[in-house]
């Protein structure tokens, strides 16, 4: 198993404050997990089943994803790992460049 860092496109959501008036506004949003998989796809599916908004399982409306392998040899199931604090500190975030979801890095400040 490997860690990979799953990152979304940009996922367009409106939320409607009233429907009947047409009154809502954009919640934009990014898939953004830490996975433990056995490979990019599964690391794929498990990220996109973690999208609370989304149509998930449907495969015609998943997003694109980046995603990048940032340890080897992990044990244990395929999961998400996100939350578990052993990777707060871990420079494990980083997702480079990826043009193809719209994500060019940080600019430095």
């Amino acid at each position: 198993m490997n860690l990979y860092l799953v990152v979304s496109e940009v996922i367009p959501y409106i939320v409607w404050e009233d429907w009947y008036n047409n009154c809502g506004h954009n919640e934009d949003y990014r898939i953004c997990e830490l996975v433990v998989a056995r490979n990019h796809g599964q690391a794929r599916w498990l990220a996109y089943g973690t999208d609370k908004h989304g149509c998930y399982p449907s495969v015609a409306d998943m997003p694109k994803f980046a995603v990048r392998q940032k340890r080897k040899g992990l044990t244990g199931p395929a999961r998400i790992v996100t939350g578990d604090l052993q990777w707060r500190e871990e420079p494990v975030w980083d997702i480079g460049k990826a043009p193809h979801i719209g994500y060019v890095g940080e600019v430095p400040s």
